[in-house]
């Protein structure tokens, strides 16, 4: 309804490990009116790139490549700093297309001394609009 009155353009959802079985359930009815999954990987522990790879093949099962996105929070429980960026161009490879990615607490990277927004602009594929 909220994207039929034009109240909203984009539609997402945001599932996690402990909420994975309502999201999913949600997803089988509606998933034709979402448009991206922002599943928060980190809530997995996932540490590298080839657990990082499993996991989304995995979600990818359940919600749809096409509509999946690559997760990150910024010092958080899951991979961290250049495995991150090593995780999507392991994505690439094995044929998923990193449309983008859902970054949490992405301010709190300037903290560190980093600039996750500049980083992920330079690093992300080319085709991919980072902002």
């Amino acid at each position: 309804m909220l994207k039929r009155e034009n109240s909203i353009s984009v539609a997402t959802i945001a599932p996690f490990h402990t909420t994975l079985a309502p999201y999913a359930a949600l997803f089988r009815r509606y998933g034709g009116l979402v448009d991206y999954v922002n599943y928060q990987f980190y809530t997995d522990k996932v540490r590298n790139p080839v657990a990082y790879l499993a996991a989304f093949r995995l979600r990818a099962g359940q919600f749809g490549k096409e509509k999946l996105l690559p997760s990150y929070k910024v010092n958080g429980r899951g991979i961290q700093g250049d495995g991150f960026f090593d995780a999507l161009a392991m994505l690439e490879r094995n044929g998923f297309d990193v449309n983008g990615v859902m970054i949490f607490s992405a301010d709190a990277s300037a903290a560190a001394g980093v600039n996750f927004e500049y980083e992920k602009n330079q690093k992300l594929p080319r085709r991919v609009s980072a902002g």
